[in-house]
């Protein structure tokens, strides 16, 4: 037959056993588990900070995001007045720019036209003048002798060739 032997036999090893687990408990607790639970502790409430931070810094930065696209916004929109008011200048600006030249450019026509009647009228008293002065030689050249009219019509001729011959001045 065979003895059993009980697992758990109440003896003085166990009892030496147990009163040697509850001090190495009781000196643990006092000097490390005491440590330990405040350096969770700590670094529990390190982590926590660190997460508020975390996302008050991330409330900023999207508010930081938002102001700068609102600036961006302004800008493109402050850039598009811009070029378009340039737009406008110019364009006032050329028409200035036209109508001062059509201005100037009928002016100067005038003026023109002014001068060329002024020249055409010089033109027209000096051509006068001339033919006056034609018809006074002829009027002494036919004085200085009563002709007959071949030899008046000879000398008509004769007059207006030599008056072709002549420049004008």
């Amino acid at each position: 037959m065979t003895v059993y032997e009980p697992l758990l036999a109440l003896n003085w090893n166990l009892l030496f056993s147990a009163i040697t687990v509850l001090v190495l408990f009781l000196i643990l607790k006092k000097f490390f588990f005491e440590k330990v639970h405040n350096f969770m502790e700590e670094r529990e409430n390190e982590v926590r900070t660190q997460f508020e931070t975390a996302a008050e810094n991330n409330k900023l930065a999207d508010e930081k995001l938002r102001d700068y696209e609102e600036k961006i916004k302004n800008y493109e929109l402050e850039g598009r007045d811009i070029i378009k008011t340039a737009r406008n200048n110019a364009k006032v600006q050329a028409k200035n720019i036209i109508n001062d030249a059509e201005a100037q450019a009928h002016k100067t026509l005038m003026q023109s036209e002014a001068e060329i009647e002024r020249q055409k009228n010089n033109a027209r008293k000096e051509l006068k003048e001339e033919i006056g002065e034609l018809a006074i030689m002829a009027a002494e050249r036919i004085m200085e002798r009563e002709l007959s009219d071949k030899n008046q019509s000879d000398i008509v001729d004769k007059i207006i060739k030599e008056a072709e011959e002549e420049k004008w001045s």
